[in-house]
C-alpha cells in the first residue's frame, strides 16, 4: 500500500524560483503528502481496524483453555523443599484429634461463650497462651528458636465453606497446637485461630491483630474439613479482592499432598477428570474452561473462594485445604502429615516469598498459564476501544456531560440506593433536564448535536479503554468484563437495540438475579461492609454504574 501512495502525485512542487527552494524541500513535500494519505487511509479504516482488534481479542481470549498455551507448575522458591522432611505427625495424634472430635460434637450447638471456654483450656492444657477476640479464639505458639517477629497462621472456622459445621477442622487445629508445642525445630512463631461462622471471625481477628501480636504474618493456612473423611483435597487460593497469593504456595502444598500426605488435589474442588468428547485435546479444553471459569465468577465479583480470602487484604499469602467429603481413604492422619510438612516448608523461608508468580491462571492441577499467554487479549480489547476514542472534537464540554453519570452515581452510593433505583434515567425528566444545564446547553433543546454526541463517546471509549489495559495486570477476569459491557454500551448499535442491551445489562438487574433468581449466594453489598470487597462501591457504582447512566443518558439524546 505504501508503495503505490508514493508512486502519485504527492501535490504540487516547490517553486523552483522561489528564493529559499533547495533540492530537499522537494523530498519534504513528498513525505509530508505521503504522511497525510497514511493517516487518512487509516483515520478513515479505523472502524475496520477497531472490529479486527475486537475480533483478535475475543479468539485469544477463547484460545486460553488451549492446551499449547500451558506451561508445568514448579516450585520457584528453592528454600522450600517441598516434600523433603520426615514427617512425625503419628497416631498418637490423631487419637487425640478423635479425643477433641468427641468433645466438639457435644458442644457444637452451644453459645461462644462456651465454645470458647472449651477451646481455651484444651489450648491451656498443651501448654499454649491463649485468649479469645471480639469473634475468634486463638493461641500462640513460641518454639525456642523463633525471634517473635514473623509467625505462620493455621485456622480453621467453625463453619464450613459448604455450610457445615467445621468440627473436624477444628478438632485437627487442636490436634496441631499440641503437636507444635512438644518440637523444636521451628523458626516461626504459629498463630492458630478459631473463627466464629464462616469468614466473620477470622477477619475480626485479623483486625484486632495489630493489638494482639508484634511479629508479621508472612502465610497462611486454613483447614476446611467437614466431613468424617476425604478422598481429595481442594484447593481455594482466591482472596478478597481478586488477590492471589504467590504460586509458591500453591505449588508447595500440592506436591507436598501428593507426595507425603499420598492425596491427590483439585482446584476449587472440580474433578480433575478429562471428559470423552472428541479428540483428547478437546477434552482438556472443555475441562480448563470450566476451571477458568469458576476462578472467574470469583476474580470479578472480587469475593473469596474460601475463609482464608481474608487474609489476602493484610499481605499474607495463604489458601484453603478443603477435604472434600467421601467415604475415604483419607482421614486426620493424612491431613496432619501434609499439614506438617506444608509447614516445615514454609518454615524455611527466609523473607517473604517473591521469586513466583503473582499473576497466573490455572486451568488444571500441575499447570498453569503465566501473564505473557493470557494478557494480549485484554490489551487487544482494550486498543479496540480506545482507539475509537480518538475523535473527541470538544474535549471540555464533553467532559461537563461525562462527570454528571460519575456525579449521579456517586450520589446515589451516599444515599445508599440500591442499583436497581437507576432505571429511573429511563424515565426522569428531571434528570435531563439537570444534566443539559450542566453542560451549558438550552433546556428546551430536545438533542444534543452531532458534533457533542462524537465528543462524548470518543471520551468515554479513551477513559474505559485505559482502564481496561491497567484494570488487566492486577485483575484479569474483572478487565475482561469491563471490556465487554463497554463494548455492548458504546458500540454504536440500532437504538431498539441499545435499549434492550441496557435494560437486561443494568447493574441492580444482574445482581438481583444473582441473589435470588440464579441461586448464587452474592451479596456485594454485605461483603463491602463485612470484608472490605471494593466490588460493590468502586466496580458497581464507581465504573459500571457511571458508564450505564451515561449510556443511558446518551440513548436519549441521539
Amino acid at each position: 500500500m505504501l508503495s503505490r501512495i508514493r508512486r502519485r502525485n504527492a501535490g504540487p512542487r516547490p517553486d523552483p524560483k522561489s528564493v529559499n527552494f533547495a533540492s530537499e524541500h522537494l523530498t519534504v513535500s513528498k513525505t509530508i503528502a505521503r504522511r497525510k494519505k497514511v493517516l487518512g487511509v487509516i483515520w478513515e479504516k479505523i472502524p475496520l481496524i477497531r472490529a479486527i482488534l475486537a475480533t483478535a481479542g475475543f479468539l485469544w481470549l477463547f484460545a486460553i483453555p488451549y492446551e499449547g498455551l500451558w506451561k508445568g507448575t514448579y516450585v520457584d522458591e528453592h528454600a522450600l523443599q517441598p516434600g523433603q522432611v520426615t514427617t512425625y505427625f503419628d497416631w498418637g495424634n490423631v487419637h487425640k484429634a478423635d479425643l477433641y472430635l468427641d468433645k466438639l460434637e457435644r458442644i457444637v450447638n452451644g453459645t461462644f461463650e462456651e465454645r470458647s471456654a472449651y477451646l481455651q483450656d484444651t489450648f491451656s492444657s498443651s501448654g499454649l497462651s491463649t485468649s479469645n477476640a471480639s469473634t475468634s479464639i486463638y493461641a500462640h505458639v513460641k518454639p525456642p528458636r523463633s525471634k517473635g517477629t514473623e509467625s505462620i497462621l493455621v485456622s480453621a472456622n467453625w463453619v464450613s465453606r459448604d455450610g457445615t459445621p467445621n468440627l473436624r477442622g477444628v478438632a485437627t487445629l487442636l490436634a496441631m497446637g499440641d503437636f507444635l508445642k512438644g518440637q523444636n525445630h521451628w523458626a516461626f512463631d504459629f498463630i492458630l485461630v478459631v473463627g466464629e461462622g464462616y469468614m466473620e471471625g477470622l477477619e475480626g481477628f485479623m483486625r484486632e491483630y495489630s493489638t494482639l501480636f508484634n511479629g508479621v504474618i508472612w502465610t497462611g493456612l486454613n483447614i476446611d474439613y467437614p466431613g468424617h473423611s476425604f478422598s481429595h483435597i481442594g484447593l481455594f487460593y482466591e482472596g478478597v479482592n481478586g488477590r492471589l497469593p504467590n504460586q509458591d504456595i500453591l505449588n508447595t502444598i500440592s506436591r507436598v499432598a501428593q507426595f507425603t500426605g499420598g492425596v491427590p488435589t483439585r482446584y476449587h474442588n472440580i474433578p480433575d477428570e478429562v471428559p470423552s468428547i472428541g479428540p483428547e485435546w478437546l477434552g482438556k479444553y472443555l475441562l480448563a474452561s470450566k476451571h477458568l471459569l469458576s476462578h472467574f465468577g470469583y476474580m470479578i465479583t472480587g469475593r473469596a473462594s474460601a475463609a482464608h480470602g481474608v487474609l489476602a487484604r493484610h499481605r499474607i499469602d495463604s489458601l484453603t485445604l478443603y477435604c472434600t467429603p467421601s467415604e475415604g481413604p483419607h482421614g486426620f492422619h493424612t491431613l496432619g502429615r501434609t499439614l506438617e510438612s506444608s509447614l516445615r516448608s514454609l518454615n524455611n523461608l527466609l523473607e517473604r516469598l517473591h521469586a513466583s508468580y503473582f499473576f497466573y491462571l490455572l486451568p488444571r492441577p500441575w499447570n498453569f498459564i503465566p501473564i505473557g499467554h493470557y494478557l494480549p487479549s485484554a490489551i487487544l480489547l482494550s486498543a479496540s476501544i480506545t482507539i475509537g476514542g480518538f475523535d473527541i472534537p470538544n474535549p471540555l464540554e464533553a467532559l461537563v456531560y461525562v462527570l454528571f453519570g460519575f456525579i449521579a452515581s456517586f450520589v446515589f452510593w451516599i444515599a445508599s440506593c440500591h442499583p436497581i433505583a437507576w432505571y429511573s434515567f429511563f424515565i426522569g425528566p428531571l434528570t435531563l433536564k439537570l444534566q443539559r444545564q450542566l453542560r451549558g446547553g438550552n433546556v428546551n433543546q430536545i438533542k444534543a448535536s452531532r458534533e457533542l454526541l462524537r465528543s462524548i463517546k470518543g471520551l468515554l471509549r479513551l477513559l474505559y479503554g485505559s482502564l481496561i489495559a491497567t484494570l488487566s495486570m492486577i485483575n484479569f477476569p474483572q478487565s475482561i468484563f469491563l471490556a465487554l459491557i463497554s463494548l455492548l454500551y458504546l458500540t454504536d448499535f440500532p437504538k431498539s437495540i441499545k435499549y434492550l442491551i441496557l435494560v437486561v445489562s443494568q447493574p441492580g438487574l444482574v445482581l438481583w438475579l444473582l441473589k435470588y433468581s440464579l441461586d448464587v449466594d452474592l451479596d456485594l453489598a454485605k461483603d463491602w461492609l463485612e470484608l472490605g470487597n471494593l466490588t460493590y462501591p468502586l466496580g458497581v457504582y464507581g465504573i459500571w454504574g457511571s458508564l450505564w447512566i451515561n449510556s443511558v443518558l446518551l440513548l436519549k439524546d441521539e
